[in-house]
């Protein structure tokens, strides 16, 4: 593995870590004492990593929440403009591909690093309602959170992922993996990307929302 691999692995295990730390809810389980907090669905992860990984999508979700809710655009504005001032969209995106439900990555190594240190356990099964779904759950365990908060938490190095994770939570953190991906289904560069291709930027789409919205340039 050459140095830009190493660099990629390890963005990789953090970003899904601070996705399943920060979207996960409190949860006891008497067979899994360890367990303090559940986050429910690979198809969730994906979708929000999605938003983590493309500040223009990100943005452009944003912009769909306050053209239906006026009290939340001078502060969704002030984001938006955030975002492309510093050149997110461009410094910040990590290209995913699309598959069958949308963006996806495999993230199998990772969430088996995650396990193997002890921040997670994980189940899945298959759902009784769709016998060709599995059913994924994972479990943040008490020995990461006090990780995350005596050791991680203060790294400098991931304030812009934790303050995006944020963020993303702030807005969007009720939806489920299936509501986040019919979302993300209504932009067109997102549904017609053909399978197994990268998924484009929307940067000038972005622009010419904000402007009709806002009457201004970003």
């Amino acid at each position: 593995m050459d140095e830009n691999e190493k660099i990629r692995s390890y963005k990789d295990k953090l970003r899904i870590f601070l996705i399943l730390y920060v979207f996960s809810e409190p949860h006891t389980d008497n067979e899994l004492p360890n367990v303090r907090k559940i986050f429910q669905s690979e198809q969730r992860i994906q979708k929000i990593d999605f938003l983590l990984r493309n500040p223009d999508y990100l943005c452009h979700e944003l912009l769909e929440k306050a053209k239906s809710n006026i009290s939340l655009q001078p502060e969704i504005k002030a984001i938006v403009k955030d975002i492309f001032a510093s050149k997110e969209p461009i410094f910040k995106r990590l290209e995913m591909e699309r598959f069958f439900f949308g963006a996806y990555e495999d993230i199998d190594d990772v969430i088996a690093f995650l396990k193997g240190i002890g921040f997670i356990d994980f189940s899945s099964k298959r759902r009784a309602d769709l016998k060709t779904t599995i059913e994924k759950k994972y479990y943040i365990t008490q020995y990461a959170i006090d990780k995350f908060e005596n050791e991680i938490e203060s790294l400098s190095s991931i304030q812009w992922y934790l303050n995006r994770c944020n963020l993303i939570k702030k807005y969007f953190g009720d939806l489920s993996g299936s509501q986040l991906r019919i979302s993300q289904y209504q932009i067109d560069e997102y549904k017609n990307t053909s399978y197994n291709e990268y998924i484009g930027s929307i940067n000038g789409i972005v622009s010419s929302e904000f402007y009709n919205l806002y009457s201004e340039t970003l």
